[in-house]
């Protein structure tokens, strides 16, 4: 502890911090959190807004197949499997995003009822949930996606694109979920503890 607080000292002296050494770890650390949370945030938020135009892509192609069937009799083999693709890589790559603005849907009936460090608490019990379904995903989804990248896996349909580039965006967009999962509990056992949001 000792050493602790003279590195304190030190680093007061560095930066030309006048007060009591733990109130400047207080606010390292609230520095340190603030980047760690801010730099998840902007990563969901990337990766939500290229997945954002994704359902509107669809909408051209499924237009792009009506043009095609009806006037020109001339069905495509793709649309199908394309928007489905399109679709689902928006839903994978947008949860993050959804969890950042906190637009998952909850239960209000109880939630609403409490004020913000309450909301907090009850955010970090529901995380252990959370982690639970998340761990389970992405345990299952592991060996899954491996085996489909080594089989070069393809949809063996007519038109038969290739799948394990899905299985991937399918990790990967968990993998989102789940470190904008971690960034919500820090966020939430800041509140908790401080009463302050972060």
């Amino acid at each position: 502890m000792n050493k602790l607080i003279a590195l304190l000292e030190y680093l007061s002296d560095v930066v030309g911090y006048v007060g009591p050494p733990m109130e400047l770890l207080g606010k390292l650390t609230h520095y340190v959190l603030k980047l760690i949370t801010g730099a998840i945030g902007k990563i969901s938020t990337i990766f939500g807004y290229i997945a954002a135009p994704l359902p509107f892509l669809a909408g051209v192609i499924i237009f792009y197949e009506i043009v095609m069937r009806k006037f020109f009799n001339s069905p495509t083999l793709w649309v199908s499997e394309t928007t489905a693709m399109l679709c689902g890589i928006c839903y994978l790559l947008g949860g993050a995003l959804t969890m950042k603005n906190d637009g998952h849907v909850r239960v209000d009936i109880i939630y609403s009822r409490f004020g913000k460090r309450g909301k907090s608490i009850l955010d970090c019990f529901n995380f252990c949930f959370i982690a639970l379904y998340l761990v389970v995903m992405l345990r299952v989804i592991w060996p899954y996606m491996v085996q489909s990248i080594k089989l070069n896996e393809h949809s063996w349909t007519a038109w038969n694109p290739m799948v394990w580039p899905m299985k991937v965006i399918l990790f990967f967009g968990f993998c989102l979920v789940a470190l904008q999962a971690i960034s919500k509990l820090i966020q939430d056992l800041y509140m908790a503890i401080t009463g302050r949001p972060l």
